[in-house]
């Protein structure tokens, strides 16, 4: 079981490993808010209260391509075993999503931050109504992180 470590942000979550890299990030789902011009000071009132919220998104690194150098030429050969590798990655993955009962959708998007990455969105649906807290959050997500851990995706 990994150790992990959670930061609140504005309205998301930072998740650190271990080693305090950062692992991925938390985006409650803060239900439908009315009137939307006041989206903003409700969802930071549903914070200073630590509303419950019953899941979110989750966004993880899925895979590294190695072939975005704009400046670089590449052998088939190595184009291929790229290929190969990220498939084999988004194979383990999607195996991985499915043995977790709380992740209900998840789509692949290009990284905000690598464009030769591709991060997982994934949607969770929590087991019960968590508390918009530090403590509160991890605990809801330890166990879908540390099962990403213990298949060496994360």
């Amino acid at each position: 079981m990994a150790k992990w470590k959670i930061d609140e942000e504005e309205y998301y979550y930072k998740i650190y490993d271990s080693h305090d890299e950062l692992a991925g990030y938390f985006q409650p789902d803060f239900g439908k808010i009315y009137p939307a011009e006041k989206e903003e000071e409700i969802i930071q009132e549903m914070l200073k209260r630590q509303d419950n919220v019953y899941g979110g998104f989750l966004y993880v690194p899925l895979l590294k391509l190695n072939l975005v150098s704009e400046d670089a030429d590449y052998d088939l050969e190595q184009v291929m075993d790229s290929l190969e590798t990220s498939l084999e990655r988004t194979k383990r993955w999607n195996e991985c999503i499915g043995e977790i009962p709380q992740v209900i959708s998840a789509t692949a998007r290009k990284s905000h931050s690598d464009p030769d990455m591709l991060s997982i969105l994934l949607g969770i649906k929590f087991e019960g109504p968590v508390k918009l807290n530090k403590n509160d959050v991890l605990n809801a997500l330890q166990s879908i992180l540390d099962h990403f851990h213990g298949k060496q995706l994360l």
